[in-house]
């Protein structure tokens, strides 16, 4: 009963945000603004964010969900005192908002047209927006508001989306929680020119519980959502992911989760990567309230997969504003990751939530992705994993270097000269505008652009002269540092170019019984594909000893005949390695020191195999 009055409430509040009725009750006096928002070029009528100023400076709102206005199908009808009142029309950063103030008299009924035109056209250059990190409901209690995924896709298109991924906690009976029936909800909202899908905050795992110790959040897009062999992946991913106190959970890496979620087809970023603070924690489970306790949203184990790997595809290098410190953190340990040769591309998400107060802003910086053909989810995610992206919280960016797009390699066989060429243009959002861009090669800043204020457009050619490896990438800044772009990479391969290799565990395994005898059986090297085993190879020893050369991700089965089999994960069961990566802060996450540590550690493992019959 509680589930079903819960869908009807979504529904009643989803009408209410359609229909566009305030909550404020309506004055004898209101006037009556009704409003048609159409696109400039092809005259049909489009979904758009409203923010309507009030005479008495109070902006109309629709949900407490989402406080910068409402969002409309593209035709609204709203009361609103009388007096001198502002309403802009936007939709997300390409297309130009609108703005017209008004002067309402008591009882006016006044019509309205806006029509919002496009500055970049990016999709029809084959641009493709997107955030793949938002909650229907970011927490495991009921929402305070909640909205349903039709208002989840309007709220996404008003934004100006391509796509959208919405992830857990979805407010559905538990039975529903399927990737068929969530396949089913979101192709119901999506339009021709919108796909909503549904995806996962998973890998997301704070070991045993405890948020001091995070291996690290991430999101994934372009999944399959049942194996070959009928195996649920939400389940899965669900039963190896570990949420705050959840103590009683055996503890999995977040690579054997990556490793599900590339076998079915998945593109997988770390989120946030440098984000933590200090706050008050615990009074759950086994842990004691903590005041001022560390608490970690860091990639903790983001070093680890990177040396045994890499096991992930991208990073999130921007978040929303109120993250700046976090963001920036994330850009360098970015830039340093691509100077030690892991040409690793960046993503952006917004980690929006739809079930609390003023953070439903999905959108609100996001990835663009250029695909070659028709945009589908299971284009997105290849083209994203080849890097082909640009990040931005509002200014838009494309570079191309001797006609070579973002993600491209061009191998140099002799110093030569290339144009580069670089086109700008600031967000569409009411009051932006261009000021800055730049190219930097290799982290450094090699040229700078200052750009006129009344520009809405910046476009340069240029030539370089390059030698040898070398990575370009051009940023460009809006009205502040805080309204920021920043493409991916075009990367120079010169005859020097090493790529970096997954660094091999050595182990030394010790096998006994119980009384400290030596056996000899066999060990098997394991690969966690998610919750299956896969068996690499198998190793015959004797006198109680072997060593062997295996994957930093593996784990070792040892078998003697007459005793139950043990198993233990290079990662899991060496101590010092887990003990780097749980007591991991952000200045050793973002230090090449530590992925040197782990390259270290990785090269003298000892295991301990105790076998009971």
């Amino acid at each position: 009963m509680r589930r079903k009055l819960l869908s009807l409430f979504a529904t009643v509040i989803l009408v209410a945000v359609c229909l566009a009725r305030s909550f404020a009750s309506p004055s004898m006096d209101d006037a009556v603004v009704v409003g048609r928002v159409l696109d400039a070029d092809t005259g049909q009528v489009i979904p758009c964010t409203v923010t309507i100023l009030t005479a008495d400076q109070s902006i109309v709102t629709a949900s407490p969900a989402f406080k910068d206005g409402f969002r409309s199908s593209g035709q609204f009808e709203k009361a609103v005192p009388p007096g001198e009142t502002t309403i802009t029309i936007s939709r997300g950063f390409d297309y130009v908002a609108k703005q017209s103030k008004i002067d309402l008299k008591p009882k006016e009924r006044r019509q309205l047209v806006f029509r919002l035109r496009r500055q970049a056209n990016l999709p029809r250059r084959g641009w493709y927006c997107g955030d793949s990190h938002v909650h229907e409901n970011h927490g495991p209690g009921e929402p305070a508001f909640p909205m349903g995924f039709p208002y989840v896709a309007l709220a996404a298109r008003a934004a100006g989306l391509d796509y959208m991924s919405i992830a857990q906690n979805w407010v559905l009976p538990a039975d529903q929680i399927t990737p068929a029936h969530l396949g089913e909800l979101v192709q119901r909202v999506s339009t021709p020119d919108f796909i909503l899908d549904w995806n996962m905050e998973a890998p997301k795992n704070y070991w045993r519980g405890d948020v001091t110790q995070c291996l690290g959040h991430c999101w994934f897009l372009g999944m399959r959502g049942s194996t070959p062999d009928g195996q649920d992946a939400i389940q899965a991913l669900f039963q190896m992911s570990a949420g705050d106190f959840q103590s009683e959970k055996a503890p999995t890496p977040n690579f054997e989760s990556q490793a599900l979620i590339h076998a079915l087809d998945g593109t997988v970023a770390y989120t946030h990567p440098c984000r933590w603070w200090w706050g008050d924690w615990g009074g759950q489970g086994v842990y004691p309230v903590e005041m001022g306790k560390f608490v970690s949203n860091l990639a903790q184990e983001l070093p680890y997969d990177t040396v045994a790997g890499p096991t992930y595809d991208a990073m999130d290098i921007l978040m929303p504003p109120w993250d700046r410190e976090a963001s920036l953190e994330a850009q360098g340990l970015w830039f340093m990751l691509l100077n030690k040769g892991y040409r690793m591309p960046a993503t952006a998400s917004t980690d929006s939530n739809f079930g609390d107060k003023g953070k439903a802003n999905p959108g609100k910086v996001r990835v663009y992705t250029h695909v070659d053909g028709p945009g589908s989810i299971a284009a997105f995610a290849h083209a994203m994993k080849a890097g082909r992206n640009f990040v931005t919280s509002g200014p838009l960016l494309l570079m191309q270097i001797g006609g070579h797009q973002v993600g491209d390699v061009i191998h140099l066989s002799n110093p030569a000269d290339f144009q580069v060429s670089l086109q700008a243009w600031p967000s569409g959002e009411a009051g932006e505008l261009l000021t800055r861009v730049e190219l930097i090669r290799n982290g450094e800043i090699a040229k700078v652009f200052l750009v006129g204020k009344q520009s809405r457009h910046f476009s340069a050619e240029f030539n370089i002269h390059e030698t040898g490896t070398a990575w370009y990438i051009a940023r460009c800044f809006g009205s502040n540092d805080l309204q920021v772009a920043i493409t991916n990479p075009i990367y120079f391969e010169g005859k020097d170019y090493s790529p970096p290799q997954a660094t091999p565990a050595h182990v030394t395994g010790i096998v006994s019984d119980s009384a400290g005898r030596p056996l000899e059986g066999e060990c098997d090297v394991i690969r966690m594909v998610g919750l299956t085993p896969v068996q690499l190879s198998t190793h015959p020893f004797t006198g109680g000893r072997f060593t062997l050369d295996v994957p930093g991700t593996a784990r070792l089965r040892v078998r003697v005949a007459g005793y139950k089999p043990t198993t233990e994960s290079v990662f899991m069961d060496y101590q010092p390695l887990l003990r780097l990566t749980l007591n991991m802060r952000e200045a050793e996450l973002a230090d090449w020191r530590t992925f040197e540590e782990i390259k270290s550690l990785l090269g003298n493992v000892r295991l301990e195999f105790h076998l009971a019959r």
